[in-house]
């Protein structure tokens, strides 16, 4: 069905599907009763779509009425909730991290925007749905102009925090044109390519209609969950205001959102305290100050827990029996696919989607070091197959089955490839890396390194860390591989990515790196240069990677996308880049007297999950 046909009169939900989900479900579910109309001269169509999820079945109504002008309708805006008794008591979590904050929309890296719209700070443009198609948030409609560009209606009556006055249009468009490079090319927002890849600009075209302008080429399709939704790092719409008034730097670290809970201290690797609104357009939390404490080891964390300092851990699987024997509550809100990834091999000179840096320069690639054993020097058969069998023997001496069991409790999976569980209806047991130390010493001799050699692992604190360290144990009996653990904080780190100046080994989870990401999402984040904000996670670009990634991200044929998906799995078990290790779950344990159910949509479930949608908690202090 084409969304182009201007005679035809669509509910919001299947105005959604035609345009927009042809990145996620392709399934047309009607969520919300928010209506968009568009009227013709010639007949007005009205679809009413019933689903009856017990039944699966579906009932289109389509009645026909003569009009005479072309317009779009809207229900009427949101009514704010009704009073209540008002937020009250204190919600304390204790997680591994807080994350790096920026107010900045430019600078905005990995966690930032976690962090700010799922803690309920700031608001996106859209929501999903339970079939991941986006619905309205802050954009209350939208209309597809053919493929010029698509108008959102914004919701009215939406005010900022600390006193910046009403969110507009203007607050929109500038929020996306700060971290879009087409716009602002000093960006390094960390979906700064998904921006410019569905987007030239936003533009204001009265208070509540943003205008966002479609480039050459048509919508990238395969980035708008991550750009319009809180899918990923998208963008919380920020205060202009608040920029003209303190500029970039000032805005470092002020935050300054719509969301219902409202931040008063944001400290990295410390803690974040946010105190929840009286009053909201949308909902008005239940608690009234959340406070998110950052307590590295595990250990400390289950005893805060288990004393009442805090009413909510993240802590070992393995610890978990023990913690729930006592009478706590625990629920999956991720499952994180860890691995190794294998930095320096940066096979790409130039930005793909700009073909140079971005200073106008070829790319400067300080991490592409072909001395380190792993990184091969591309157009040399030679060194490549070298490098290559030195990943594949690292590959192979993982013991994934007994990490699984000694430090996971038996209560992860393994893995193989860091895109895909082994449960996914797509997996191919092609992928997996059997643990053969005879095959690997044999790759190894073949590369030149009988004798081993010495190599760094970035990692985090807790779990990885215990996991890290018996992988290292295991390459020095049987490899002679003598492995130094860096454990600095990410946000020390990550400098050293953005700049593409990491030629070593990194043992985490990605932002692609959730199971519950689906085959045909392009994998921006793992491994391409489209991210313009830094390669996030292998700190490589591969040209098979890039081939695949380009034609995902312009089709529209979600059947093809998952076939590309395939196809880059098989890229990347052959390159070892991307090394699995383990599947992990993660669970938030929880003290059931005070929480009882805690809504975490799982389409949604991409990162930062352990403190997201707080305001839906069911709680008692």
């Amino acid at each position: 069905m084409s969304i182009l046909n201007p005679y035809r009169l669509i509910t919001l939900a299947l105005l959604i599907v035609a345009a927009f989900s042809v990145a996620c479900s392709g399934e047309t579910e009607v969520v919300q009763e928010i209506v968009v109309e568009t009227v013709v001269v010639e007949k007005e169509v009205i679809q009413e779509v019933e689903k009856v999820v017990e039944k699966e079945v579906e009932k289109v109504v389509v009645k026909e009425v003569a009009v005479e002008t072309e317009k779009v309708v809207e229900k009427s805006k949101v009514d704010a909730p009704a009073p209540s008794s008002g937020p009250s008591g204190t919600l304390s979590i204790a997680m591994n991290t807080v994350g790096v904050p920026v107010g900045d929309p430019q600078g905005c890296i990995p966690g930032c925007g976690n962090q700010k719209f799922r803690m309920s700070a700031y608001e996106t443009l859209g929501w999903l749905d339970d079939d991941a198609n986006m619905i309205p948030r802050i954009a209350t409609s939208w209309e597809v102009n053919g493929d010029e560009y698509v108008d959102f209606k914004i919701q009215e009556g939406v005010e900022f925090h600390g006193g910046y006055g009403e969110m507009t249009a203007e607050d929109v468009a500038w929020s996306f044109n700060r971290a879009n490079p087409t716009f602002n090319p000093d960006s390094k927002h960390d979906q700064a390519g998904d921006f410019k890849r569905i987007m030239d600009k936003m533009e204001a075209i009265d208070d509540y209609t943003v205008r966002m302008t479609i480039p050459e080429g048509g919508l990238g399709v395969g980035q708008l969950r991550r750009a319009l939704t809180p899918y990923w790092q998208s963008m919380g719409i920020h205060s202009k205001k608040l920029f003209d008034e303190v500029g970039a730097d000032g805005m470092v670290d002020k935050f300054i959102g719509t969301g219902p809970l409202v931040y008063q201290e944001w400290k990295q690797d410390d803690k974040a305290v946010l105190e929840a609104l009286d009053s909201h357009w949308r909902k008005v939390a239940p608690m009234q100050t959340v406070r998110i404490l950052a307590v590295p080891e595990a250990t400390v964390r289950r005893t805060m827990l288990e004393t009442g300092e805090v009413d909510v851990a993240m802590i070992d699987l393995k610890d978990i029996p023990a913690v729930k024997d006592q009478g706590f509550e625990s629920f999956v809100t991720a499952s994180r696919l860890n691995g190794l990834y294998f930095g320096g091999n940066l096979w790409v000179e130039n930005q793909l989607i700009t073909g140079q840096g971005n200073t106008g320069d070829a790319l400067d690639r300080p991490g592409y070091d072909t001395s380190k054993p792993w990184v091969g020097e591309y157009g040399n058969a030679e060194s490549m197959e070298q490098a290559q069998n030195v990943r594949h023997a690292l590959a192979m001496a993982v013991d994934r089955e007994g990490i699984n069991d000694a430090i996971l409790g038996g209560l992860g999976e393994v893995n193989h490839i860091t895109n895909i569980p082994v449960g996914s209806k797509h997996w191919d047991s092609k992928w997996e890396w059997p643990y053969d130390i005879a095959k690997s010493k044999e790759l190894m001799a073949s590369a030149g390194y009988a004798d081993g050699f010495e190599m760094t692992i970035w990692t985090g604190a807790g779990t990885h860390e215990e996991i890290v360290n018996a992988i290292a144990a295991t390459w020095l009996s049987e490899l002679n591989v003598k492995v130094s653990i860096d454990l600095q904080a990410y946000g020390t780190h990550r400098p050293r990515l953005v700049n593409l100046d990491f030629p070593h080994i990194q043992y985490r989870t990605c932002g692609d790196s959730f199971a519950a990401l689906t085959v045909d999402l392009p994998k921006s984040n793992e491994s391409t240069s489209d991210k313009l904000g830094g390669t996030i996670c292998a700190g490589s670009m591969v040209p098979e990677w890039e081939a695949i990634y380009e034609k995902m991200v312009t089709s529209t044929d979600k059947a093809e996308r998952e076939k590309l998906g395939l196809e880059f799995f098989d890229v990347t078990r052959e390159n070892a880049i991307a090394v699995g290790v383990n599947e992990q779950p993660q669970l938030n344990v929880y003290d059931g007297s005070k929480i009882g159910a805690w809504p975490i949509p799982p389409q949604m479930c991409i990162g930062g999950c352990e403190w997201f949608n707080v305001e839906e908690i069911e709680w008692t202090p």
